[in-house]
């Protein structure tokens, strides 16, 4: 592919990213307050004032207002602008990532639906990442999504029904995507593990909304680089909530259905089983991170796994 196509794939791929960033922020906000998505139009929190589309320019216009609401001068919190960058520069690194992996796609209509299904799951994944770090909770209509958009993924990516299989061991059943053991082994490695954690410490492992985020990421990684992305979490988690122990910086986990002073909005009601009180940092963000960071960059990982297991194998003969 030449390489003004790269570059120019780049750029339409940040400016969707960012648009799509903007929509992103609204899911943030209102989804944990069971809030339609959809009404009202985009307003002013504080003064109630309903946005014009100048209002709305994502990146520029928080810039142009000096990060201000232009009707009644309310400071406007800098993650929407972060949040909106961000999306651009994955969705840049997913445009990058797909059209080094598979060029000869892009030359017909199914590289864009294969783009389109990558964006989405990155795109849930953002929104599980904020919910989650915010309210310990995780709305699982949107992992529901990451599970569409990996299932979606693998057969465009698939080409034809003939390309579709699932093999184990030795066996290889014919027109079962991947992703659907992924999605089994992701769910249950959680519910083991909260299984476990009831077990051996008398109380909840892991939360039913983290097994959700594990049956997204099995959809579109797979079983074997699902389980990695897995294993990176357990690390990311294990190192950052010591230091922060350390600190003295863990918060206590706020209780369900109550709000939390310090997010942008009410927690929601919900069925999920109540989080053990206490201290507590929640799972779902390093999950969702490491899977984006699988997702973008999986022959690196898989590479880098396979040596790493040859050498573990020599050192144990």
């Amino acid at each position: 592919m030449p390489t003004a196509v790269f570059i120019v794939g780049a750029i339409f791929s940040f400016l969707v990213g960012i648009t799509v960033g903007s929509f992103l922020n609204v899911c943030i906000y209102r989804l944990p307050a069971d809030e339609s998505i959809v009404q009202p139009p985009s307003h002013c929190p504080r003064c109630n004032t309903r946005l014009r589309p100048a209002d709305l320019v994502p990146l520029l216009s928080y810039l142009a207002l000096r990060g201000k609401c232009r009707y009644c001068h309310t400071r406007i919190s800098p993650r929407y602008f972060i949040i909106e960058f961000i999306t651009g520069l994955l969705f840049t690194a997913t445009w990058w990532s797909l059209a080094m992996r598979y060029p000869e796609r892009f030359a017909a209509s199914t590289g864009v639906l294969l783009l389109m299904a990558a964006w989405a799951f990155v795109g849930a994944m953002l929104v599980t990442f904020m919910i989650d770090l915010d309210t310990t909770y995780v709305i699982e209509p949107v992992t529901w999504v990451g599970m569409g958009a990996g299932l979606l993924f693998e057969l465009l990516r698939a080409g034809s029904l003939r390309d579709i299989h699932t093999t184990i061991g030795g066996l290889t059943i014919p027109y079962l995507p991947m992703a659907i053991p992924g999605m089994v082994i992701g769910f249950l490695v959680f519910i083991l593990m909260d299984l476990f954690g009831r077990l051996i410490f008398r109380k909840p492992g892991m939360g039913l909304g983290d097994a959700f985020i594990g049956a997204a990421i099995g959809a579109m990684l797979g079983p074997g680089l699902g389980l990695l992305a897995f294993g990176i979490a357990i690390m990311l988690g294990a190192v950052i909530g010591v230091l922060l122990m350390i600190a003295g910086n863990l918060q206590p986990s706020p209780a369900p259905g109550k709000a939390d002073s310090t997010s942008d909005g009410p927690l929601r009601e919900t069925g999920e089983e109540e989080e053990p009180q206490g201290r507590y940092m929640p799972f779902g963000p390093f999950l969702t991170a490491s899977a984006v960071l699988v997702a973008l960059a999986p022959g690196w990982f898989a590479l880098h796994a396979l040596h790493a297991w040859h050498w573990w194998l020599s050192l144990a003969s």
